[in-house]
């Protein structure tokens, strides 16, 4: 494979799960405005294991708002063209109406009396997908005991101030049973049918804390995904006082050796995200990763990583608040993408000159 082809698909990989970090995040931010205070029993599950016949599931987050009601979350970027997997697609969602309990702490679970399954579909073929599934249900090629709200999203860049936006896909007929909730507290109120299916726009500065505490999703990080996330946020932790300054300045210049094991890494992860979900099969891969980009080398069970500042200042794009943190990491991954096709694709290629 060509460094060209090996940056465009590790890019796409990157950017695809990065952008599902991006909805979960927007979902827990407004939910969290919405409920966290008024509800002592609301929890938002990033990484939910639900309990089900077989196998357990495991959607990509699951929301306690009160006894009342629940939610489980799913987001399918695309959907198969062809009529049988299309039918298994939605099939699959029929497993997410069994879980009864949903958690309301990190160590409590509850039993709404009202749950329903929220399936998020990227972009303009949505209203398509809609149609399809609502016609799955009429003919009753799928039962789904719950009901499931369809909504569409779009990151819409057409605008001065770049945003994500999300409205119900009307072609599937369930609604919101949200009606024990307050209007101002409803889900119906904010983007149902009595709010004319109005759309939900969500700033950078709406969810950037979200994303910045919690930066992976219920899903394997792709490894450069996670390894720009270990450089970032995991490794300056490592750093004495006079290093970690120098870092977080941008002026650091010297390669500071960092070494642990995957098991060392996975957990200081974890503790960063209190009580995160990563495994720690996923950092080794990371690690693995940063081998490859010549920026670790293994060293039996322990790696030892050459940390270095690689991204100085980045500033904000689009003219708004909350973006340059998210940009400086998108800037990191595409450092290293472009470092790890070099050296594994033209390994007589000079590559070290990159800062």
């Amino acid at each position: 494979m060509a460094a060209r082809e090996c940056r465009e698909k590790r890019e796409k990989e990157y950017n695809t799960y990065d952008q599902a970090v991006d909805i979960v995040s927007c979902w827990e931010a407004f939910l969290n405005h919405s409920y966290s205070q008024v509800f002592e029993d609301y929890y938002f599950d990033r990484f939910p294991t639900l309990e089900a016949e077989g196998d357990d599931v495991t959607p990509d987050f699951a929301v306690t708002v009160n006894d009342d009601y629940g939610l489980i979350g799913e987001i399918k970027r695309t959907f198969p063209e062809e009529e049988t997997p299309f039918r298994r697609t939605v099939e699959q969602l029929e497993r997410y109406a069994e879980p009864s309990e949903l958690q309301c702490a990190s160590d409590k679970t509850l039993e709404p009396d009202t749950c329903d399954i929220l399936l998020l579909i990227s972009g303009t073929s949505a209203p398509k997908i809609g149609r399809r599934i609502q016609r799955l249900i009429d003919d009753g090629d799928v039962d789904i005991d719950r009901n499931l709200v369809v909504v569409r999203y779009q990151y819409n860049t057409r605008d001065q101030l770049s945003r994500y936006e999300f409205q119900r896909v009307v072609p599937v007929e369930d609604e919101f049973r949200d009606g024990a909730l307050r209007d101002e507290h409803s889900l119906s109120h904010h983007m149902g049918e009595e709010a004319d299916y109005e759309t939900l726009p969500l700033y950078p500065k709406h969810f950037k804390r979200e994303k910045v505490e919690k930066p992976i999703c219920n899903d394997k990080p792709p490894e450069q995904y996670l390894a720009t996330i270990l450089w970032h946020k995991i490794f300056p932790r490592y750093l004495k006082q006079s290093d970690f300054e120098e870092w977080q300045s941008g002026s650091a210049q010297k390669t500071i050796e960092i070494k642990g094991t995957p098991a060392d890494f996975a957990e200081e992860l974890n503790d960063y995200m209190h009580d995160g979900e990563a495994r720690e099969s996923w950092v080794h891969d990371a690690l693995q990763f940063l081998k490859d980009a010549n920026l670790a080398e293994q060293l039996s069970d322990e790696f030892k990583v050459k940390f270095r500042g690689f991204v100085r200042h980045v500033g904000e794009s689009n003219d708004q608040q909350g973006t340059a943190e998210l940009d400086k990491l998108q800037t990191l991954g595409e450092t290293f993408i472009q470092r790890y096709c070099e050296y594994t694709t033209s390994a007589s290629e000079d590559v070290d000159g990159y800062s």
